[in-house]
């Protein structure tokens, strides 16, 4: 029979187990994150967004056809490259590889992706694309191309990827700088929505929180102004629309624009 002086030392190691292993399992996640951190977070993310874009293509895929058609027309300044019909074409975080059908046959292709979890998945996905050329996969973040020369590139690519750089204006400036003149830089964002909507105010309130949890991207970039007051353009064409997307969580990212700007 247990006396009231059992049953509160009972209830104190309790209360102590309750509060000493959820400090202790947070203590150990905080160790690891300090140490290995950014190295899990990436293969986590690459893991988590080879999935999601398999859906997000499935969705996306004729509109994004649609707006990358006119590749097939642009030819290289280049003498060399166009004698063969050949384009050099570089896609900034090109993560698994979903964008391998959009590009013309013949085609050379650079990669610039900072998360090197996603290189294996790209290389599985790009085999099954023999007439695209691969010319080197480069670890590296948009901001900083500097393996890249300038004026060697015809056509550049960006989808969903502006919303998680450093910064826009820096990406932009090294775009500029690798395109050949005449080049194209072919983009497909998710942006800020427009002022007065409740999306553009939550955007707005969760933006730290949705930047933690994926890897860096900003919900409330207003990705179209930025490329438009972007002075090294001589040419711009976009256009907002809202992506055919599920409800849900997937609704804080349906305003999206799609659009070319040339050297």
């Amino acid at each position: 029979m247990s006396t009231p002086q059992d049953d509160g030392s009972k209830k104190s190691m309790g209360i102590s187990t309750y509060l000493t292993v959820p400090l202790f399992v947070g203590l150990l996640l905080y160790l690891i994150n300090k140490k290995f951190g950014k190295t899990i977070k990436n293969w986590l993310f690459a893991l988590f967004w080879n999935r999601v874009m398999k859906e997000y293509h499935s969705t996306m895929r004729d509109m994004k056809k649609t707006h990358f058609d006119s590749m097939l027309e642009h030819k290289s300044t280049d003498v060399d490259q166009r004698k063969k019909s050949v384009l050099r074409v570089l896609e900034i975080g090109a993560g698994p590889g979903a964008n391998f059908e959009f590009f013309p046959k013949n085609s050379k292709l650079t990669v610039v992706e900072p998360n090197a979890f996603f290189e294996p998945m790209f290389y599985e996905n790009q085999h099954k694309y023999p007439d695209i050329k691969m010319e080197k996969f480069i670890v590296s973040n948009a901001e900083d191309m500097k393996e890249v020369e300038d004026n060697s590139i015809d056509i550049v690519v960006s989808t969903l990827v502006l919303c998680s750089v450093t910064s826009v204006e820096r990406t932009l400036s090294e775009v500029q700088r690798i395109l050949e003149p005449g080049g194209k830089f072919y983009y497909w964002e998710h942006v800020h929505d427009k002022p007065g909507t409740w999306l553009h105010w939550v955007q707005n309130l969760l933006t730290p929180l949705w930047s933690f949890l994926f890897d860096g991207c900003n919900l409330n970039r207003s990705i179209d102004q930025t490329v438009v007051g972007c002075k090294g353009f001589s040419h711009v064409e976009q256009k907002r629309f809202n992506a055919p997307l599920k409800k849900g969580i997937s609704g804080l990212i349906r305003v999206h624009v799609m659009g070319q700007a040339t050297k």
